[in-house]
């Protein structure tokens, strides 16, 4: 395998700047098979072109994201590389803690916990990260329900999801997908088409 036409580039902090760990409190999720396009990146010059989706995720007719509040500082976003020298992939991992031992908590495990999926979480930054897209789907790899001991303890159910593909960043807003045939001010992907159809 041939590197010579890699493009490389420097990677340089501003002193102005500030990076805020942590994520935030609301995440986003729906079953993969209500999208019905989720693009990729458009891997360019810049490192960044590897993460970032430039075009718009269109929905499907009647669908929508849903959400979940989350527990503050007890979710994280990792990208892993894994596989043999030469043949390494990304594999994200994304552990969120849902809170309080009730019906709708553990109904939600129990309901999803084999079905594809497709997360959006934002970090403390202001950035939408997406976590599996049509191609590789993210699933729940472990869940936890607990009551807790004490009164103070933290009931509720401690979420691992997996994803086989890097974690992507979702420039556009996530409180409106363009869906095929609505006729609004998308009108371009009102008669989309895909590979896949």
């Amino acid at each position: 395998m041939s590197f010579e036409n890699l493009n490389i580039e420097s990677i340089n902090n501003c002193p102005g700047l500030d990076f805020s760990s942590g994520l935030k409190t609301k995440l986003f999720f729906a079953p993969a098979s209500h999208f019905f396009y989720t693009p990729l990146p458009k891997p360019g010059i810049s490192f960044e072109s590897e993460i970032i989706i430039v075009d718009e995720i269109i929905m499907r007719s009647e669908k929508k994201l849903f959400s979940i509040d989350v527990l503050v500082e007890e979710n994280e976003l990792r990208v892993n590389l894994t596989g043999n020298k030469e043949k390494k992939r990304s594999v994200t991992n994304f552990a969120f803690f849902i809170l309080g031992f009730r019906p709708s908590v553990l109904g939600f495990v129990k309901r999803c916990k084999n079905v594809p999926m497709i997360f959006f979480i934002q970090d403390a930054n202001g950035n939408n990260w997406q976590i599996g897209h049509s191609l590789t789907r993210a699933f729940m790899e472990a869940a936890e329900s607990w009551s807790g001991k004490k009164y103070e303890d933290n009931s509720g159910a401690a979420v691992t999801v997996n994803c086989n593909s890097s974690v992507f960043l979702y420039q556009k807003s996530l409180e409106h997908f363009a869906k095929p045939g609505d006729f609004n001010l998308d009108f371009n992907n009102d008669f989309y088409i895909t590979d896949n159809d």
